[in-house]
């Protein structure tokens, strides 16, 4: 971009906040959001995130799984027992069973964020069969201290259907995301639209629960950015201490010295740097 087009570009981005915190900015709780993704915009964890994104492959096509099943969501099926069923979707801003399988990649792609590496079987096993989504959905902005999956029954996701927007509510979430959005890619091609895309399904999900854990049948601005905090704490947030390690049942293998360690129930692999010789280590799955 040249200093034309940035500067054009600039002013636009100006406009676009100046319109917006004149429009809302006397929502309680709106300056306190806006900081925390500037936090995370300096912290380069926006730019990191989308770096995943644009270069992500499901993960089942890079391994041979003959051996082992692929774990199954109990959220996912929890979903479609309640009548959300795959390939049947609302608008944008509904939910949906894609709504929720959404938010089932995006945990794997923070978790490959975290592990700096693509996911092996094990890594799946250990995050779909933790009680991450659970914490998520039923917990939202105190994951970290929440355990929900024995409260996550029908009723929940029953009530979770039966959520609608506020008018006034989902025109502040349209212009809170544009905001954001505009500041984050300044060009819009398929992996910037396509990140955008999967981010709101994840917002979206994620204030029809805050509606329902207040029980309300209708998503006010607060669901909103509850929401928006929700998704700020767990990119901010380590969560290879909230996975299943009891998966990980493989052995690390020095390629340096050739030695063998295997991982205990409470171990895994990301828990060890190197090995005492300072090679480094690699994780040979048991299967």
């Amino acid at each position: 971009m040249d200093g034309a087009d940035n500067n054009y570009y600039n002013l636009e981005l100006e406009t676009i906040y100046k319109n917006f915190i004149h429009e809302f900015g006397n929502i309680n709780g709106v300056f306190p959001v806006l900081k925390h993704y500037m936090y995370l915009w300096d912290e380069h964890l926006w730019e990191s995130l989308f770096n995943v994104h644009r270069n992500w492959k499901n993960p089942l096509s890079n391994m041979d799984h003959s051996s082992k099943s692929v774990p199954e969501s109990l959220v996912l099926m929890q979903v479609i027992k309640n009548g959300m069923q795959p390939g049947k979707s609302g608008n944008s801003y509904s939910v949906s069973y894609e709504t929720f399988r959404k938010l089932h990649i995006f945990m794997e792609k923070l978790y490959t964020l975290h592990l700096g590496r693509n996911l092996v079987m094990d890594d799946l096993w250990a995050l779909h069969k933790s009680d991450l989504l659970e914490r998520l959905l039923g917990g939202l902005d105190i994951f970290n201290v929440f355990k929900g999956s024995l409260f996550l029954g029908d009723d929940f996701f029953q009530c979770i259907k039966g959520v609608y927007w506020d008018e006034d509510a989902l025109i502040f979430f349209k212009n809170l995301h544009n905001l954001f959005i505009s500041f984050l890619f300044e060009d819009h091609g398929e992996k910037e639209t396509s990140f955008n895309l999967e981010l709101e399904k994840v917002l979206v999900l994620m204030a029809h629960c805050s509606a329902v854990l207040s029980d309300s049948q209708y998503i006010g601005s607060e669901d909103v950015l509850r929401a928006y905090n929700t998704l700020f704490k767990i990119l901010n947030t380590d969560i290879t201490v909230l996975v299943n390690k009891r998966y990980y049942s493989g052995l690390l293998l020095c390629e340096a010295c050739n030695e063998l360690y295997p991982l205990l129930e409470d171990e895994a692999p990301f828990d060890f740097s190197s090995c005492s010789c300072g090679g480094e280590l690699k994780y040979v799955s048991s299967e």
